[in-house]
Protein backbone atom coordinates (compact mmCIF):
# COMPACT_ATOMS: atom_id res chain seq x y z
CA UNK A 1 0.00 0.00 0.00
CA UNK A 2 1.28 3.45 -0.90
CA UNK A 3 0.57 6.29 1.54
CA UNK A 4 1.26 9.93 0.78
CA UNK A 5 0.47 13.38 2.21
CA UNK A 6 -0.94 16.14 0.02
CA UNK A 7 -1.00 19.80 1.08
CA UNK A 8 -2.95 22.57 -0.65
CA UNK A 9 -4.66 25.87 0.09
CA UNK A 10 -8.10 24.24 0.13
CA UNK A 11 -9.66 20.79 0.17
CA UNK A 12 -10.49 20.79 -3.52
CA UNK A 13 -6.88 21.43 -4.42
CA UNK A 14 -5.69 18.64 -2.13
CA UNK A 15 -8.25 16.20 -3.55
CA UNK A 16 -7.17 17.08 -7.07
CA UNK A 17 -3.61 16.17 -6.10
CA UNK A 18 -4.82 12.87 -4.65
CA UNK A 19 -6.71 12.02 -7.85
CA UNK A 20 -3.74 12.94 -10.02
CA UNK A 21 -1.43 10.73 -7.98
CA UNK A 22 -3.63 7.75 -7.09
CA UNK A 23 -6.71 7.98 -9.30
CA UNK A 24 -10.33 7.85 -8.30
CA UNK A 25 -10.04 4.79 -6.03
CA UNK A 26 -7.71 6.37 -3.49
CA UNK A 27 -8.58 5.96 0.17
CA UNK A 28 -8.72 9.18 2.18
CA UNK A 29 -7.18 8.29 5.55
CA UNK A 30 -7.15 11.68 7.23
CA UNK A 31 -7.85 15.37 6.64
CA UNK A 32 -6.70 18.21 8.84
CA UNK A 33 -5.98 21.92 8.84
CA UNK A 34 -2.45 23.26 8.98
CA UNK A 35 -1.04 26.68 9.66
CA UNK A 36 2.18 27.51 7.85
CA UNK A 37 4.51 30.33 8.75
CA UNK A 38 3.80 32.99 11.34
CA UNK A 39 4.79 32.74 14.97
CA UNK A 40 2.88 30.89 17.70
CA UNK A 41 -0.36 31.01 15.76
CA UNK A 42 -0.09 34.62 14.56
CA UNK A 43 -0.01 35.68 10.91
CA UNK A 44 0.20 32.16 9.52
CA UNK A 45 -1.34 30.79 6.34
CA UNK A 46 -4.18 28.26 6.56
CA UNK A 47 -3.63 25.07 4.55
CA UNK A 48 -5.32 21.70 4.21
CA UNK A 49 -3.48 18.38 4.51
CA UNK A 50 -4.93 15.15 3.15
CA UNK A 51 -3.33 11.77 3.84
CA UNK A 52 -4.32 9.26 1.17
CA UNK A 53 -3.48 5.67 0.34
CA UNK A 54 -3.54 3.52 -2.76
CA UNK A 55 -3.90 -0.20 -2.07
CA UNK A 56 -2.49 -2.78 -4.42
CA UNK A 57 -5.09 -5.16 -5.76
CA UNK A 58 -3.88 -8.06 -3.63
CA UNK A 59 -4.05 -5.86 -0.51
CA UNK A 60 -7.74 -5.12 -0.77
CA UNK A 61 -9.62 -6.37 2.30
CA UNK A 62 -12.36 -8.20 0.37
CA UNK A 63 -11.36 -10.30 -2.62
CA UNK A 64 -14.85 -10.88 -3.99
CA UNK A 65 -17.38 -9.31 -6.29
CA UNK A 66 -17.39 -6.15 -4.16
CA UNK A 67 -13.66 -5.48 -4.44
CA UNK A 68 -14.09 -3.37 -7.56
CA UNK A 69 -16.38 -0.99 -5.68
CA UNK A 70 -13.78 0.33 -3.29
CA UNK A 71 -14.93 3.58 -1.65
CA UNK A 72 -12.90 6.28 0.07
CA UNK A 73 -12.66 5.95 3.84
CA UNK A 74 -11.88 8.82 6.20
CA UNK A 75 -10.40 7.45 9.40
CA UNK A 76 -10.77 10.71 11.30
CA UNK A 77 -14.27 11.95 10.65
CA UNK A 78 -13.89 15.48 12.07
CA UNK A 79 -17.06 17.53 11.45
CA UNK A 80 -15.46 20.95 11.15
CA UNK A 81 -13.07 19.63 8.51
CA UNK A 82 -15.97 18.80 6.21
CA UNK A 83 -16.47 22.44 5.33
CA UNK A 84 -13.41 22.09 3.11
CA UNK A 85 -14.84 19.19 1.11
CA UNK A 86 -16.01 20.51 -2.22
CA UNK A 87 -16.20 17.12 -3.95
CA UNK A 88 -19.84 16.41 -3.17
CA UNK A 89 -19.77 12.78 -4.26
CA UNK A 90 -16.89 12.19 -1.86
CA UNK A 91 -18.76 14.04 0.86
CA UNK A 92 -21.82 11.85 0.40
CA UNK A 93 -19.70 8.68 0.53
CA UNK A 94 -18.08 9.87 3.75
CA UNK A 95 -21.51 10.68 5.16
CA UNK A 96 -22.75 7.18 4.29
CA UNK A 97 -19.77 5.63 6.02
CA UNK A 98 -20.39 7.79 9.10
CA UNK A 99 -23.96 6.58 9.18
CA UNK A 100 -22.92 2.95 8.81
CA UNK A 101 -20.24 3.19 11.50
CA UNK A 102 -22.64 4.98 13.83
CA UNK A 103 -25.25 2.26 13.41
CA UNK A 104 -22.63 -0.45 13.97
CA UNK A 105 -21.39 1.18 17.16
CA UNK A 106 -24.88 1.77 18.45
CA UNK A 107 -25.73 -1.83 17.70
CA UNK A 108 -22.76 -2.95 19.79
CA UNK A 109 -23.97 -1.04 22.85
CA UNK A 110 -23.05 -3.25 25.78
CA UNK A 111 -24.43 -1.25 28.66
CA UNK A 112 -26.67 -3.36 30.87
CA UNK A 113 -29.19 -0.53 31.25
CA UNK A 114 -31.63 -1.13 28.42
CA UNK A 115 -33.51 1.58 26.54
CA UNK A 116 -36.02 -0.92 25.12
CA UNK A 117 -38.79 0.46 27.29
CA UNK A 118 -38.64 3.86 25.60
CA UNK A 119 -40.61 4.86 22.50
CA UNK A 120 -38.55 4.44 19.31
CA UNK A 121 -37.27 8.01 18.92
CA UNK A 122 -36.33 8.20 22.58
CA UNK A 123 -34.46 4.91 22.16
CA UNK A 124 -32.55 6.36 19.21
CA UNK A 125 -31.58 9.49 21.11
CA UNK A 126 -30.64 7.51 24.21
CA UNK A 127 -28.24 5.40 22.16
CA UNK A 128 -26.87 8.53 20.51
CA UNK A 129 -26.19 10.04 23.93
CA UNK A 130 -24.43 6.89 25.10
CA UNK A 131 -22.41 6.65 21.90
CA UNK A 132 -21.30 10.23 22.54
CA UNK A 133 -20.01 9.22 26.01
CA UNK A 134 -22.84 10.72 28.05
CA UNK A 135 -22.94 8.71 31.27
CA UNK A 136 -25.74 6.15 31.45
CA UNK A 137 -27.49 7.59 34.48
CA UNK A 138 -27.52 11.08 32.96
CA UNK A 139 -28.73 9.80 29.59
CA UNK A 140 -31.67 8.02 31.25
CA UNK A 141 -32.48 11.12 33.29
CA UNK A 142 -32.54 13.32 30.19
CA UNK A 143 -34.83 10.91 28.35
CA UNK A 144 -37.25 10.58 31.26
CA UNK A 145 -37.34 14.34 31.85
CA UNK A 146 -38.05 14.93 28.18
CA UNK A 147 -40.81 12.35 28.07
CA UNK A 148 -42.47 14.10 30.97
CA UNK A 149 -42.11 17.55 29.43
CA UNK A 150 -43.80 17.07 26.05
CA UNK A 151 -47.28 15.76 25.18
CA UNK A 152 -47.62 12.05 24.46
CA UNK A 153 -48.89 12.99 21.00
CA UNK A 154 -45.43 14.43 20.19
CA UNK A 155 -43.52 11.24 20.94
CA UNK A 156 -43.85 10.09 17.32
CA UNK A 157 -42.55 13.40 15.96
CA UNK A 158 -38.78 13.09 15.75
CA UNK A 159 -38.19 16.81 15.31
CA UNK A 160 -40.13 17.65 18.48
CA UNK A 161 -38.44 14.89 20.48
CA UNK A 162 -34.99 15.90 19.28
CA UNK A 163 -35.59 19.57 20.05
CA UNK A 164 -36.98 18.79 23.49
CA UNK A 165 -33.92 16.68 24.39
CA UNK A 166 -31.63 19.38 23.02
CA UNK A 167 -33.33 21.92 25.30
CA UNK A 168 -32.92 19.60 28.29
CA UNK A 169 -29.22 19.21 27.56
CA UNK A 170 -28.78 22.97 27.25
CA UNK A 171 -30.52 23.40 30.62
CA UNK A 172 -27.81 21.24 32.22
CA UNK A 173 -25.23 24.00 31.69
CA UNK A 174 -25.11 26.38 34.68
CA UNK A 175 -24.92 30.08 33.95
CA UNK A 176 -21.39 31.27 33.21
CA UNK A 177 -19.78 34.67 33.45
CA UNK A 178 -17.42 35.40 30.56
CA UNK A 179 -15.11 38.39 30.60
CA UNK A 180 -17.33 41.26 29.53
CA UNK A 181 -16.61 44.99 29.30
CA UNK A 182 -19.78 45.95 27.49
CA UNK A 183 -22.42 48.33 28.85
CA UNK A 184 -19.88 50.39 30.72
CA UNK A 185 -18.64 47.48 32.83
CA UNK A 186 -15.23 48.63 34.07
CA UNK A 187 -14.64 45.96 36.67
CA UNK A 188 -11.05 44.76 36.73
CA UNK A 189 -10.72 40.98 36.58
CA UNK A 190 -7.83 38.80 37.67
CA UNK A 191 -8.15 35.31 36.26
CA UNK A 192 -5.84 32.37 36.91
CA UNK A 193 -5.97 29.25 34.77
CA UNK A 194 -5.19 25.97 36.50
CA UNK A 195 -5.24 22.40 35.28
CA UNK A 196 -3.14 19.35 34.50
CA UNK A 197 -0.19 19.35 32.13
CA UNK A 198 -0.96 19.43 28.44
CA UNK A 199 -4.49 20.87 28.41
CA UNK A 200 -3.41 24.14 26.74
CA UNK A 201 -3.48 26.71 29.55
CA UNK A 202 -0.73 28.94 28.10
CA UNK A 203 -2.23 28.97 24.61
CA UNK A 204 -5.68 29.70 26.06
CA UNK A 205 -4.24 32.65 28.00
CA UNK A 206 -2.66 33.94 24.78
CA UNK A 207 -6.03 33.71 23.01
CA UNK A 208 -7.79 35.63 25.77
CA UNK A 209 -5.02 38.22 25.90
CA UNK A 210 -5.15 38.74 22.14
CA UNK A 211 -8.95 38.95 22.12
CA UNK A 212 -9.14 41.65 24.75
CA UNK A 213 -5.97 43.63 23.98
CA UNK A 214 -6.29 43.67 20.17
CA UNK A 215 -10.00 43.23 19.46
CA UNK A 216 -11.49 45.04 22.45
CA UNK A 217 -8.66 47.52 23.11
CA UNK A 218 -8.41 46.72 26.81
CA UNK A 219 -5.35 46.98 29.01
CA UNK A 220 -4.12 43.45 29.61
CA UNK A 221 -1.23 42.12 31.66
CA UNK A 222 0.19 38.60 31.89
CA UNK A 223 1.70 36.95 34.94
CA UNK A 224 3.23 33.48 35.08
CA UNK A 225 4.03 31.40 38.11
CA UNK A 226 5.13 28.52 35.88
CA UNK A 227 8.83 28.95 36.64
CA UNK A 228 9.49 25.21 36.46
CA UNK A 229 9.53 25.13 32.68
CA UNK A 230 11.77 27.65 30.95
CA UNK A 231 10.06 26.92 27.63
CA UNK A 232 6.67 27.82 29.06
CA UNK A 233 7.94 31.15 30.34
CA UNK A 234 9.56 31.92 26.99
CA UNK A 235 6.39 30.99 25.14
CA UNK A 236 4.28 33.37 27.21
CA UNK A 237 6.97 36.08 26.89
CA UNK A 238 6.80 35.73 23.11
CA UNK A 239 3.03 36.15 23.18
CA UNK A 240 3.39 39.18 25.44
CA UNK A 241 5.90 40.78 23.07
CA UNK A 242 3.68 40.14 20.04
CA UNK A 243 0.69 41.67 21.80
CA UNK A 244 2.73 44.49 23.36
CA UNK A 245 1.39 43.74 26.83
CA UNK A 246 3.39 43.61 30.08
CA UNK A 247 4.41 40.28 31.56
CA UNK A 248 5.64 39.43 35.05
CA UNK A 249 7.21 36.26 36.43
CA UNK A 250 6.60 35.22 40.03
CA UNK A 251 8.37 32.36 41.76
CA UNK A 252 6.85 32.93 45.23
CA UNK A 253 3.39 33.93 46.49
CA UNK A 254 4.83 37.27 47.62
CA UNK A 255 6.20 37.97 44.13
CA UNK A 256 2.81 37.16 42.66
CA UNK A 257 1.19 39.64 45.03
CA UNK A 258 3.72 42.30 44.00
CA UNK A 259 3.12 41.59 40.31
CA UNK A 260 -0.64 41.99 40.74
CA UNK A 261 -0.17 45.29 42.58
CA UNK A 262 2.21 46.52 39.89
CA UNK A 263 -0.43 45.91 37.21
CA UNK A 264 -3.53 46.90 39.17
CA UNK A 265 -4.42 49.60 36.63
CA UNK A 266 -5.01 47.02 33.89
CA UNK A 267 -8.51 45.92 32.92
CA UNK A 268 -7.54 42.26 32.83
CA UNK A 269 -4.72 40.32 34.46
CA UNK A 270 -4.26 36.73 33.31
CA UNK A 271 -2.24 34.39 35.50
CA UNK A 272 -0.62 31.29 33.98
CA UNK A 273 0.18 28.42 36.33
CA UNK A 274 2.35 25.35 35.96
CA UNK A 275 0.71 22.19 34.74
CA UNK A 276 0.24 20.04 37.81
CA UNK A 277 -0.31 16.35 38.15
CA UNK A 278 -3.51 16.06 40.19
CA UNK A 279 -1.79 13.22 42.07
CA UNK A 280 1.03 15.49 43.29
CA UNK A 281 -0.33 16.69 46.62
CA UNK A 282 2.72 18.85 47.41
CA UNK A 283 2.42 20.69 44.10
CA UNK A 284 -1.30 21.19 44.64
CA UNK A 285 -0.66 22.66 48.11
CA UNK A 286 1.93 25.01 46.62
CA UNK A 287 -0.51 26.14 43.95
CA UNK A 288 -3.11 26.83 46.61
CA UNK A 289 -0.63 28.99 48.53
CA UNK A 290 0.07 31.06 45.40
CA UNK A 291 -3.54 31.68 44.49
CA UNK A 292 -4.65 32.32 48.04
CA UNK A 293 -2.71 35.57 48.33
CA UNK A 294 -5.39 37.64 46.59
CA UNK A 295 -9.15 37.18 47.12
CA UNK A 296 -9.85 38.90 43.79
CA UNK A 297 -8.32 36.05 41.78
CA UNK A 298 -10.93 34.04 39.88
CA UNK A 299 -9.75 30.49 39.30
CA UNK A 300 -10.78 28.76 36.07
CA UNK A 301 -10.12 25.02 35.79
CA UNK A 302 -8.97 24.07 32.28
CA UNK A 303 -9.94 20.57 31.11
CA UNK A 304 -9.40 18.78 27.81
CA UNK A 305 -12.33 17.35 25.85
CA UNK A 306 -10.24 14.33 24.82
CA UNK A 307 -9.54 13.20 28.40
CA UNK A 308 -11.16 9.97 29.57
CA UNK A 309 -14.10 10.44 31.90
CA UNK A 310 -12.51 8.56 34.80
CA UNK A 311 -9.42 10.75 34.54
CA UNK A 312 -11.57 13.89 34.43
CA UNK A 313 -13.28 12.96 37.68
CA UNK A 314 -9.88 12.37 39.30
CA UNK A 315 -8.57 15.73 38.07
CA UNK A 316 -11.68 17.54 39.31
CA UNK A 317 -11.45 15.86 42.71
CA UNK A 318 -7.83 16.92 43.16
CA UNK A 319 -8.36 20.50 42.02
CA UNK A 320 -11.51 20.84 44.12
CA UNK A 321 -9.28 21.97 47.00
CA UNK A 322 -9.06 25.26 45.12
CA UNK A 323 -12.03 27.65 44.94
CA UNK A 324 -12.78 26.88 41.29
CA UNK A 325 -15.19 29.44 39.88
CA UNK A 326 -15.67 28.36 36.26
CA UNK A 327 -14.51 25.82 33.69
CA UNK A 328 -12.82 25.94 30.29
CA UNK A 329 -12.78 22.98 27.92
CA UNK A 330 -10.05 22.81 25.27
CA UNK A 331 -9.39 20.79 22.11
CA UNK A 332 -12.98 20.34 20.96
CA UNK A 333 -11.53 19.97 17.48
CA UNK A 334 -9.73 16.76 18.47
CA UNK A 335 -12.73 14.60 19.34
CA UNK A 336 -16.10 13.53 17.98
CA UNK A 337 -17.62 12.66 21.35
CA UNK A 338 -18.60 15.54 23.60
CA UNK A 339 -20.56 13.74 26.30
CA UNK A 340 -17.75 14.15 28.83
CA UNK A 341 -18.38 17.90 28.79
CA UNK A 342 -22.02 17.37 29.71
CA UNK A 343 -21.10 14.84 32.39
CA UNK A 344 -18.70 17.30 34.03
CA UNK A 345 -20.93 20.39 34.03
CA UNK A 346 -23.85 18.33 35.30
CA UNK A 347 -21.72 16.80 38.02
CA UNK A 348 -19.84 19.82 39.37
CA UNK A 349 -22.45 22.51 38.63
CA UNK A 350 -19.84 25.04 37.57
CA UNK A 351 -20.31 27.37 34.62
CA UNK A 352 -18.49 26.45 31.41
CA UNK A 353 -17.21 29.84 30.29
CA UNK A 354 -15.00 29.18 27.22
CA UNK A 355 -14.20 26.42 24.74
CA UNK A 356 -11.24 26.23 22.40
CA UNK A 357 -11.33 24.65 18.96
CA UNK A 358 -7.77 24.78 17.62
CA UNK A 359 -4.35 26.40 17.94
CA UNK A 360 -4.96 29.68 16.10
CA UNK A 361 -4.53 32.81 18.23
CA UNK A 362 -6.92 34.51 18.90
CA UNK A 363 -9.49 32.89 16.63
CA UNK A 364 -9.99 29.44 18.12
CA UNK A 365 -11.71 30.38 21.36
CA UNK A 366 -15.39 31.10 21.97
CA UNK A 367 -17.74 31.81 24.81
CA UNK A 368 -19.39 28.47 25.56
CA UNK A 369 -22.90 28.35 24.14
CA UNK A 370 -25.17 25.69 25.74
CA UNK A 371 -27.28 25.33 22.58
CA UNK A 372 -24.22 24.82 20.36
CA UNK A 373 -22.80 22.30 22.80
CA UNK A 374 -26.11 20.45 22.98
CA UNK A 375 -26.10 20.27 19.17
CA UNK A 376 -22.58 18.83 19.23
CA UNK A 377 -23.61 16.17 21.71
CA UNK A 378 -26.67 15.18 19.66
CA UNK A 379 -25.01 15.28 16.25
CA UNK A 380 -22.85 12.19 16.84
CA UNK A 381 -25.01 10.03 14.60
CA UNK A 382 -25.89 13.08 12.49
CA UNK A 383 -29.61 12.37 12.72
CA UNK A 384 -29.75 10.46 9.44
CA UNK A 385 -33.06 8.84 10.34
CA UNK A 386 -34.81 12.16 10.66
CA UNK A 387 -33.37 13.52 7.42
CA UNK A 388 -32.04 16.48 9.38
CA UNK A 389 -28.30 17.01 9.22
CA UNK A 390 -26.80 19.16 11.94
CA UNK A 391 -23.49 20.76 11.05
CA UNK A 392 -21.01 20.97 13.91
CA UNK A 393 -21.44 24.51 15.30
CA UNK A 394 -17.87 24.98 16.50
Amino acid sequence: MKIKRFVAEDMQGALNQVKDAFGGNALILQTRRLRQGGLLGFFGKNLVEVTAAMADRDELPFQNEYADHQIPLEAKLIPEKEEFIQDFSLKEEIQDIKSMLGEMMLGLETNTSSSSGYPKYFQLIYRTLRFGDVEDKLAHRLIKQTMGSIPHSSWDDYEKVHQAVLDKIADCFPRSYPINYRKGNKKKRIIALVGPTGVGKTTTIAKLAAKFSILEKKKVALVTVDTYRVAAVEQLKTYADLLAVPMETASTPKQLQEALLKNEDNDLILVDTAGRSPLDEIAMAELKSFLGICPEIEIFLVLCATTKQTDLWEIIARFSHLPIKQLIFTKLDETLRYGVILNVVSGVRKGLVYVTTGQDVPDDIEVADPIKLAQLILQVNNDERSGRKIKAPY
